[in-house]
């Protein structure tokens, strides 16, 4: 098996362990033996300039695909044909284009796992939810999808993107989109890690569901330090907002608790109507 792992905005491997996004978390709790193709987030290149174009429209994402896809044909032509992909934010977006260009270029190829952290599609101009020319929907090659959402962003460059099928295409039991309390970060990782972890150790244990090799050492250190009742980091706003507001049959992690009002609003707690989701 071969792991993709596409992070976040700014995103890269050098950062120290308390700014780690999930991605990279993830990808060293993988058994040692697996084939990894990690890929720092858009904006880590070319210095100021990169990441401020980085930042601002996604620039840098079909070179990451690019690149991404020739270490697949290198995989594939080493016999090797399971696929398994991850993202954080534009990574997650990423990671659903690189599932569609799998299904493309190698019909047979199955995707076995797309684990995703508050999708955020945004490439172009900024503030513009226009994605011209790339592929944001689920391939019908996708096994199992899971997509952690944060309940609480409310910047407007951080809109979140639903995970859909393709024209004609059906999710029936593929996907679980799931809320979790925190803004944009302390879902997919890098500020709070007593929030970040709980998203963390979700998704690795869906990983593990789905037949991905997991040191078992490293899923317990993560799940020692899951705390529900962390601080959610700045950028918070606890009053509903349509962007991120909890629908009829959403899934909803149970570490997401009521908290009635604050300064007189209504808080985005979980309706009645909700699917509570344990572990």
């Amino acid at each position: 098996m071969a792991l993709y792992a596409f992070d976040g905005t700014w995103n890269e491997d050098e950062a120290d362990e308390a700014k780690e996004t999930n991605v990279l978390a993830f990808y060293k709790c993988l058994s040692p033996d697996t084939k990894e193709f990690y890929l720092k987030g858009v904006g880590t290149r070319l210095g100021f300039v990169g990441k401020l174009l980085g930042g601002l429209t996604g620039a840098g994402g079909y070179f990451r695909i690019h690149e991404a896809m020739e270490k697949l044909r290198q995989y594939f032509a080493e016999g090797d044909r399971t696929v398994d992909i991850i993202g954080f934010s534009r990574g997650a977006a990423l990671a659903l284009h690189f599932a569609n260009q799998v299904q493309e270029e190698q019909p047979g190829a199955v995707v076995r796992f797309l684990g995703l952290w508050d999708v955020v599609a945004s490439f172009g101009i900024p503030g513009n939810d226009l994605n011209i020319g790339w592929h944001l929907t689920l391939p019908d090659n996708v096994q199992h999808c899971y997509h952690a959402m944060a309940l609480d962003e409310r910047r407007r460059n951080f809109t979140p993107t639903r995970v859909v099928p393709r024209k004609g295409g059906v999710i029936g039991d593929r996907l679980q989109e799931v809320w979790f309390r925190g803004v944009h970060s302390d879902v997919g990782g890098g500020q709070c890690a007593g929030l970040a972890n709980i998203a963390l150790c979700w998704m690795l244990r869906r990983a593990k569901e789905a037949g991905l090799p997991l040191v078992e050492e490293k899923l317990r250190e993560h799940e020692a330090l899951c705390n529900a009742d962390a601080a959610v980091s700045k950028n918070f706003d606890p009053k509903k907002d349509p962007q991120r507001t909890i629908n009829s049959g959403d899934f909803v992690h149970e570490s997401v608790k009521v908290r009635g009002q604050w300064g007189g609003r209504i808080h985005n707690d979980p309706p009645a109507s909700c699917v509570i989701v344990h572990g």
